[in-house]
């Protein structure tokens, strides 16, 4: 156990990039030590799309490799007990999972109070031009608007978003007394975690990984991310759900290797 704990810390210490391509840019902040792939969406927008595991649930390498993608993350929130997600994804405009599909979490929501916080998170997408089929990429609010003569051709679910607003307690993260003490918390975001950061920036979208081996809070994340000068920014699960697979490049960020999550970000080939 140790060796194999020993062998992923000098990966995540030692990491140079072996693989990339000229439209993904992997780079690694050595001082806050976490890395970043940066995507070209001109080059390759029309192949980022959300992937759904149909029954139960699987690891980014199994995506990876069953389906020869390109580039694989892990994606929104799941419940591990029932296998389906917790989490808007939508795929070529249709929903194809959402939080409404758990009958049991609805329930607790609305005795906390937090159903419309929840159901509100932030979400990646990919709007469709009606007229041209032009592309364009977000970070919104499930319930903002589409924007004039464009749909909803592909989104992902997760949150919080971290930039231009961070408000944990809007999204059903957090909620506070009233003495301003947290009695409640989603997704540990108050603790240091592995996370799983989406960002977008002109015609780039940034993954950002903040491994197990230097976790941080989501405030911490938002404060480090902040001279990047992001245009938006939001997280996806996180915690040992935290995985990526490109090309030679595999990050884990459970105990005993990659953790099987229901939704994902993929680049097809």
């Amino acid at each position: 156990m140790f060796k194999k704990i020993l062998l992923l810390f000098l990966f995540f210490a030692c990491f140079t990039p072996v693989y990339a391509s000229d439209d993904i840019q992997v780079d690694y902040n050595k001082k806050e030590k976490f890395y970043i792939y940066k995507i070209d969406l001109k080059e390759l927008g029309e192949r980022i799309r959300p992937y759904v595991v149909e029954e139960g649930l699987k690891t980014s390498r199994e995506v990876f490799k069953e389906n020869d993608f390109d580039f694989v993350i892990n994606g929104g929130f799941f419940d591990p007990n029932s296998a389906k997600s917790v989490s808007y994804v939508v795929i070529d405009s249709k929903t194809v999972t959402s939080p409404l599909e758990s009958l049991g979490l609805i329930e607790s929501l609305n005795k906390e109070g937090r159903t419309d916080n929840v159901l509100n998170r932030s979400e990646f997408r990919v709007y469709k031009n009606d007229i041209s089929g032009f592309l364009k990429f977000d970070i919104a609010k499930h319930f903002d608007p589409v924007p004039k003569n464009y749909h909803i051709l592909h989104s992902l679910g997760g949150g919080p978003l971290l930039y231009p607003d961070f408000d944990l307690e809007k999204e059903g993260f957090v909620k506070y007394d009233e003495s301003n003490t947290p009695v409640l918390q989603s997704a540990h975001v108050l603790k240091k975690r592995a996370r799983t950061i989406l960002a977008i920036k002109k015609d780039y979208l940034y993954v950002i990984i903040f491994s197990n081996f230097a976790p941080a809070t989501m405030s911490e994340v938002a404060q480090k991310l902040k001279r990047y000068r992001f245009e938006k920014i939001m997280a996806f699960d996180g915690g040992p759900s935290t995985s990526l697979n490109y090309g030679d490049n595999e990050i884990s960020s459970a105990s005993n290797g990659q953790r099987k999550v229901k939704s994902f970000l993929i680049i097809q080939k």
